[in-house]
């Protein structure tokens, strides 16, 4: 008798954390979704206004990093070289007020009061690759 108690005191917390998972994940889903499509909309937008298709030649369409989460998002693009853009440094946002705030051999970091632009060299594709990231402190740690 002792072993059925148990075993239904087990199942039922089974069940009942069960359905706390269901409905906080399909609360997530529908509650938080539209932010998160919105923050990738915007980030979208920001980039192509900072790195246009006039200005750069654009070798892949806009992608998200791999970390997909709420506070830590960055949209990426790849950009091929050619003749007015031959080295790391060529490669900069183009309108609003940027500051260079970190620099490597392969890496440039330029922040302004909302954003952050990492450059990087893509050695595979020849090129560079452009991640802008929101300029919060969890985007400082993560990227």
């Amino acid at each position: 008798m002792k072993f059925k108690t148990i075993y239904s005191v087990v199942w039922y917390i089974f069940i009942s954390c069960f359905f706390v998972w269901l409905i906080s994940g399909l609360g997530y889903r529908l509650l938080f979704n539209d932010k998160v499509e919105q923050s990738r909309v915007e980030l979208t937008q920001a980039l192509n206004a900072y790195f246009p298709r006039e200005q750069y030649l654009n070798a892949s369409e806009v992608y998200e990093s791999n970390r997909r989460t709420l506070f830590s998002k960055g949209i990426a693009r790849n950009i091929r070289k050619d003749s007015s853009h031959k080295d790391i440094e060529s490669i900069k946002p183009i309108s609003g007020n940027w500051e260079l705030i970190d620099q490597a051999k392969t890496r440039y970091v330029y922040k302004n009061e909302s954003y952050r632009v990492y450059v990087l060299e893509d050695p595979m594709n020849d090129g560079y690759i452009v991640v802008l990231a929101r300029n919060n402190w969890l985007e400082i740690l993560h990227l």
